[in-house]
């Protein structure tokens, strides 16, 4: 069932719809033996045109939250290891690309979005204040974009 989001949230939550197609796109691509290029060319762009501005964005506005409320420190300091893991495992596959390091990037980022959406949202909505969430809901609305991975020109997934 899907979670009710706040409107303070969702435009990352939509990201986060669009973050786990990307996850999909790449294990279908792996499944029909796409080209290693192909799929490593669709890492980058996702990167460059979504994920890079989607974890300043987390980490811009959710990390400070951290020093107003203690129980989200965890759980915001979790966010960012895993960005910065999930930064490492993009970079690993631009050096070297292979079928194993695509799947488990995907894997990654997938529990990652999960984790965000079911554990860090959810404790976010919970804790912070009603004016706290409408000051997040101010910046995401002008300064967040969602994009769709199924727009990217090379069908590699379809092969």
């Amino acid at each position: 069932m899907p979670i009710k989001r706040s409107i303070a949230l969702q435009p990352l939550s939509r990201q986060h719809h669009n973050g786990l197609l990307f996850c999909l796109l790449l294990g279908k691509g792996v499944r029909r033996n796409a080209s290693l290029d192909e799929m490593q060319q669709f890492i980058q762009q996702f990167r460059a045109q979504d994920l890079d501005s989607h974890f300043a964005a987390e980490e811009k506005l959710l990390m400070p939250l951290a020093n107003q409320y203690n129980e989200l420190q965890p759980l915001l300091n979790q966010m960012h290891a895993e960005h910065i893991l999930l930064v490492e495992l993009m970079d690993q596959i631009e050096r070297t690309p292979a079928n194993e390091n695509i799947l488990y990037l995907s894997r990654q980022l997938e529990q990652h979005i999960r984790f965000e959406e079911k554990v860090l949202f959810t404790a976010i909505e919970k804790v912070i204040s009603a004016e706290a969430l409408r000051e997040i809901q101010e910046v995401l609305n002008h300064d967040v974009h969602t994009s769709n991975c199924l727009n990217y020109p090379i069908k590699f997934w379809e092969k």
